[in-house]
This record gives structure tokens, sequence and C-alpha cells, in this order.
């Protein structure tokens, strides 16, 4: 009994994403000074997350912005 109580447990957690890191990374136009974010989210492939935000990140910073935060550092 007590595994399954421990089993259904764990299945709501991940469902619900806690203990899922979700990387954010915060740019800021140095003109403008508007601030954005790229992120995803926290379910799934992280390779493939990874490649989101890189591919984000690049181009806002093309565009002029420049990383002001970044959760992973």
């Amino acid at each position: 009994m007590r595994l399954i109580k421990n089993t259904l447990l764990l299945i709501i957690c991940l469902a619900s994403g806690c203990g899922s890191a979700s990387r954010v990374v915060v740019l800021q136009h140095p003109e403008t000074k508007q601030t954005v974010q790229c992120k995803v989210d926290p379910v799934g492939d992280t390779t493939f997350n990874r490649q989101q935000i890189e591919s984000c990140v690049r181009a806002y910073e093309q565009a002029g912005y420049r990383v002001v935060g970044d959760s992973d550092k």
C-alpha cells in the first residue's frame, strides 16, 4: 500500500512539474532598456530545449540585446 501511495505521489509531482528545472535567459536591449525572456517548457527532451533557448538567445543578440541573467549560471 505504501509503495502505491509513493508511486502516485511521484506521478503527481512529475505531472505538475515539481523537480523540473526550467532554464530562463533574460536579455535587455542597451538603448531601449526593453527586456525579453527566452524559456521553454521544462518537460521533454532537454537537448531540444537547450537548442531552442540557444537559438532564441542568438536571435535576440543579433537584434542588439545582451544577456543580463541566466538561471543556469
